[in-house]
């Protein structure tokens, strides 16, 4: 059994405030959508709702499992309850200005978030004892798309004016980048694990790295820049080379560094959402190459069957692990195969509502409904977790 948590647990381990954040963020954004078809909110909330689950969603989770496990790896000082608390309020401020569809105001408030973030790990990094493992490469190159993008942003009127160039560019760095490529660049440290293999990004600790780490941290440099490149290469016109490029790379760096193919099968929820969410995570780029025109709704195979999937499993794994409960998910977990089941029902449903534009407004109000019933299944089996550390000895 575990203990309960003090105020000073959630310094070390910010995972414990940021993703209950990150899941409120994200069910504020998917009802969104049922409110504006309601006529409860009258404008149209595409980006909000954009924005909401980029920062709000996936950054909540990103922002804690890295400030929890970063520190560790670097054998560095922890962020501190006064930092993450600071962090939250800036988060939680940032969601709240979304959520009214003040754009400009929410965009100020997560810049200012993620340059103290940055700044606390920059200087956790220059206290170094250990060197990350080689894959966080494409986590410094998450944070350089990410920063770059709010900073365009900012700007987004007179990006206008330049012409049809900047603002995609924008949207692919925010709401592609920042999560793909933090997804890539972690998986082969964390997913053995869930395995029961050894990763092969776990290096003996040391400030010089190896010949080895070096050899596979420019693989993930390679992987970076050409995903980034088809950024550029989409915002250009050319989606069907950007997306089959992405493809490509994504499988390539899959096929070369994450353990599926050696894995033993896992015959519970845990190993089955790994496996559908990393085909859903390609499918929705090759699918998008494939058929172009239908971009934005293909696109969501990606986005909620791939990232969101992903990420509530490696969430799962987090907080069982720091609740010293990680044995129970070696059951059958029949709750976390419903939410994901869910989910990927109100996937299927959102895709559907572009296809028939007669339905469009109640598939994208019924997939919204079921993705929040997914989550709040999925919350109550894990989030009181939160309040649990592992026992001592």
């Amino acid at each position: 059994m575990g203990n309960r948590i003090k105020l000073s647990d959630i310094g070390r381990e910010p995972f414990r405030v940021f993703f209950p954040e990150g899941l409120l963020s994200g069910i504020i954004g998917v009802s969104l959508w049922p409110l504006h078809f309601s006529k409860l909110i009258t404008l149209y909330p595409g980006q909000a709702h954009a924005r909401i689950m980029a920062y709000g969603l996936f950054g909540g989770f990103i922002f804690g499992f890295l400030g929890t496990a970063m520190p560790r790896m670097l054998s560095a000082s922890p962020l501190g309850t006064r930092n993450v608390l600071l962090l939250l309020v800036l988060h939680f401020s940032m969601l709240i200005s979304f959520s009214l569809q003040k754009m400009f105001l929410g965009d100020v408030l997560f810049l200012a978030m993620l340059l103290i973030f940055l700044s606390l790990m920059l200087l956790r990094f220059r206290q170094r004892q250990d060197t990350p493992p080689p894959g966080f490469i494409l986590v410094g190159f998450a944070f350089l798309c990410i920063l770059a993008a709010v900073i365009m942003a900012l700007f987004e009127p007179r990006m206008e004016e330049a012409g049809a160039y900047w603002i995609p560019l924008q949207r692919r760095l925010a709401y592609q980048g920042f999560v793909l490529l933090p997804i890539l660049g972690i998986g082969p440290f964390i997913l053995p694990r869930f395995f029961g293999l050894p990763s092969p990004h776990d290096f003996p600790e040391a400030i010089n790295p190896s010949a080895v780490w070096k050899k596979k941290a420019g693989l993930a440099f390679g992987v970076g820049a050409l995903i980034i490149l088809s950024f550029f290469i989409e915002s250009s016109g050319w989606v069907r080379t950007a997306y089959a490029l992405r493809f490509g790379i994504t499988v390539l760096y899959l096929l070369v560094e994450f353990p599926f193919r050696s894995a033993p099968k896992m015959n519970n929820a845990l190993g089955l959402s790994l496996r559908i969410s990393f085909a859903a995570l390609v499918s929705g780029f090759i699918l998008v190459a494939i058929f172009p025109a239908f971009r934005v709704s293909l696109l969501h195979l990606t986005l909620i069957g791939g990232f969101a999937v992903i990420t509530f499993t490696v969430a799962t794994r987090v907080m069982f692990g720091h609740s010293g409960n990680l044995g129970k998910l070696k059951e059958k977990n029949w709750w976390l195969a419903s939410a994901v089941g869910l989910m990927l029902f109100a996937m299927a449903t959102r895709i559907s509502g572009d296809f028939w534009p007669k339905i469009m407004a109640t598939h994208y109000s019924y997939g919204a409904v079921l993705w929040i019933i997914a989550a709040l299944l999925w919350a109550a089996y894990t989030i009181p977790k939160v309040l649990i550390t592992e026992a001592e000895g």
